[in-house]
């Protein structure tokens, strides 16, 4: 059934351009009291974006004793400035509620400003009162506040230094140095003879790695002026070696390319200095390896051998909580013996002193390693390296 509408008198001031949407709560009396519990609408479209309605009928933590919440959530990937108001007629439709908060900005879908709350929207013994056929019916008004001028899309191009910096990757031509990489680190030795002898070359610039790698930057060093310096390496298969200096030059290695290469990446890069990969890595081998009574302690070694702190405290985290299953099973005689140290921090973890501060020996690795990149400070070595700096940064 089709329906007209004819004013009689002057319409509501901004009537041009406003939307009016009725969203029907139905059975309203029975919903949910509690505390921050809320009903959520089927989503509605205006101004080309989706939108959804969220009611708490008991209300919201931060909602008055007895009122109710209500939210409206941009539920489409962009952003949009409107002007909204709610309002709730009786069954006479007499306007028992108007509520109209100020302009404001919805952030795209997953963003934090992506949703605005009325916490104190209405009593709820008033929206009962004003029920109709046992729903409450809240009609959302809206009206975007961007100027004709801000929906024209404006090209901005973006900072083009990191694409020239990817765009210098294997560049011959501007590379004052060559890393000749043997390919007879990704052979069998079985299969490897004179004749079969080749490397792969690798071009690059001091410029660039030396801000990576101090490792690498000492490899290149020339007192020659305009002499591309060419350095040979034996100890890295020529793939490895190329996403570590791919890295170096801003790339991303895929979840795949870290997953499948995840150890030779993490000693390739031990070796030559290039940290941030190298933490990235571990991080990947730690979320995809599954820590067993049978693997933990060649996981532990390994971890001590090449300061992975993140490792070694998930091995940790494992011992810990299978402690009953592990006693009398596995033998700690290969084991340093300064390692009691990280046992004794996954036993304590998250505990506090008594002071209540915040004890640096009971944190996670990854707290750690942040705080230290906050400060500027090296974010690779082990639990008690990372503590030593940060304490003494403090001091």
């Amino acid at each position: 059934m089709s329906t007209s509408k004819v004013d009689v008198s002057t319409p509501v001031k901004n009537f041009r351009g406003w939307t009016n949407t009725e969203v029907n709560f139905h059975g309203f009396a029975n919903l949910t009291t509690t505390r921050d519990e809320y009903v959520i609408s089927p989503e509605f479209s205006c101004f080309g974006h989706q939108w959804r309605l969220d009611l708490y009928p008991g209300g919201d933590t931060n909602s008055e004793e007895g009122y109710a919440a209500v939210g409206i959530v941009n539920r489409s990937n962009t952003s949009i400035k409107i002007q909204y108001c709610y309002s709730v007629r009786d069954a006479n439709c007499k306007e028992v509620v108007h509520y109209e908060p100020d302009t404001d900005e919805f952030g795209a879908l997953g963003s934090e400003d992506n949703a605005w709350f009325a916490f104190d929207f209405a009593k709820r013994t008033k929206l009962l009162d004003a029920l109709v056929d046992g729903a409450l019916v809240i009609e959302v008004r809206m009206k975007s506040s961007t100027t004709e001028d801000e929906t024209i899309t404006q090209f901005i191009p973006t900072n083009p230094l990191c694409k020239n910096v990817m765009n210098k990757f294997m560049d011959e031509e501007s590379a004052d140095v060559v890393f000749e990489v043997d390919n007879r680190s990704c052979q069998s030795e079985e299969h490897t003879n004179k004749k079969s002898r080749t490397t792969t070359p690798f071009y690059a610039h001091r410029f660039i790695l030396q801000d990576v790698s101090t490792m690498l930057a000492e490899l290149c060093k020339s007192d020659e002026g305009g002499v591309i310096t060419t350095v040979s390496i034996t100890d890295v298969k020529p793939e490895i070696f190329r996403h570590m200096i791919y890295y170096t030059y801003g790339g991303k290695l895929s979840e795949d390319e870290l997953k499948n290469n995840a150890k030779d990446i993490i000693n390739a890069c031990d070796k030559y200095g290039v940290v941030h990969l190298k933490l990235e890595a571990e991080a990947t081998y730690v979320k995809s390896t599954t820590i067993t009574i049978d693997n933990m302690i060649d996981n532990l070694l390994y971890a001590d051998s090449k300061n992975l702190a993140l490792l070694k405290e998930s091995v940790m985290d494992y011992i810990v909580a299978n402690r009953s299953s592990i006693i009398g099973k596995v033998s700690f005689d290969n084991v340093p013996s300064s390692m009691i140290t990280d046992v004794l921090a996954a036993v304590s973890r998250g505990q506090e002193t008594e002071d209540g501060s915040t004890d640096y020996n009971t944190m996670r690795v990854g707290t750690l390693r942040k705080m230290l990149d906050e400060k500027g400070l090296d974010v690779d070595g082990s639990r008690e390296a990372m503590i030593a700096l940060l304490k003494e940064e403090s001091a």
